[in-house]
């Protein structure tokens, strides 16, 4: 299925890049691990919830869950559970999101 939305099939891609990070998480990590993975699946859920109801309060929450992603993926960084190069491109994937979504905000805002 084919997303209209340029920022979902952006998530996606993300997920799906994170997914494959995810992998080798240690066993003893499984908390950060899921506090991830579910921030991501709340992220895709709550900019589709923003594309159908055109409402900026999704879209301020969605900012939330990439601040909170950045913040689970640092720690990971530090316990050294993932190197800096994948710390790099997850940070280069939320910050595209991120100016997506507030130019996305600014566009609604404006109308």
């Amino acid at each position: 299925m084919q997303d209209k939305l340029l920022i979902v099939s952006k998530i996606k891609k993300t997920i799906s890049y994170v997914d494959n990070v995810l992998i080798n998480f240690p066993n003893a990590e499984h908390v950060l691990k899921n506090n991830i993975i579910s921030n991501f699946y709340d992220l895709l859920e709550l900019v589709y919830k923003a594309n159908i109801h055109k409402d900026i309060f999704f879209m301020k929450e969605s900012l939330v869950k990439i601040r909170m992603i950045e913040y689970y993926i640092k720690i990971s960084l530090e316990k050294k559970i993932i190197s800096f190069k994948k710390y790099e491109n997850i940070g280069k994937f939320l910050l595209e999101i991120n100016k997506m979504i507030n130019v996305w905000a600014t566009n609604e805002k404006n109308k």
